[in-house]
């Protein structure tokens, strides 16, 4: 079977076809042989500042270097718990109430101080002021109570600690007190 040739028309058409799907494939050749060069680039600006290995090497040692930061972040974090450890039992806090021990001694010689952590521990400083003497108080506070006697002044300069704002300080004692009145503890 013989096949008849093709009209020129029709062979004009099919080498115009062929030429726009050559220049299509051109472009598109042209459009990838750009992205592989940005990929190229990309890849190089990744590889650099290190000796250029593979990409599987580049990634194992991003996967070291992160294990070497948590690592770090491991003893930071338990440094820092120490730390707050510590900090829970530095004196945080402080109440302080002046006062005349001995009405018409003047002055307001007398005071209680006391000197807390977050967890109520520390001491209470007590200090009479009279006219020819004075007399220093320690009393040790365990979680906010004291196994001790306090004064008005000893509780409220506790309270002002614990609370950790100021409150007027107690009333002096009466006159014809010997001192700061013994109180049980809160």
């Amino acid at each position: 079977m013989v096949v008849p040739p093709l009209p020129v028309a029709r062979l004009t058409l099919l080498l115009y076809v062929a030429f726009g799907f050559c220049g299509l494939l051109a472009v598109v050749v042209a459009a990838l042989g750009l992205r592989l060069r940005g990929i190229r680039r990309s890849y190089a600006r990744l590889l650099d500042g290190g000796d250029h290995g593979d990409l599987l090497t580049l990634v194992g040692r991003q996967i070291e270097a992160a294990g070497q930061l948590r690592g770090t972040l491991d003893l930071i974090s338990r440094e820092t718990a120490q730390l707050r450890q510590r900090l829970s039992t530095v004196i945080r806090t402080v109440g302080f109430t002046r006062y005349d021990a001995f009405p018409g001694s003047g002055g307001e010689l007398s005071f209680s101080a006391a000197f807390l952590d977050e967890a109520g521990n520390g001491m209470v400083l007590s200090s009479i002021s009279g006219r020819s003497e004075s007399r220093l108080y320690a009393k040790q506070i365990v979680n906010g109570r004291c196994g001790h006697g306090l004064s008005d002044e000893e509780r409220a300069a506790i309270a002002m600690a614990i609370d950790s704002s100021a409150t007027t300080p107690a009333p002096a004692p009466d006159a014809g007190s010997s001192g700061p009145i013994a109180r049980s503890c809160r």
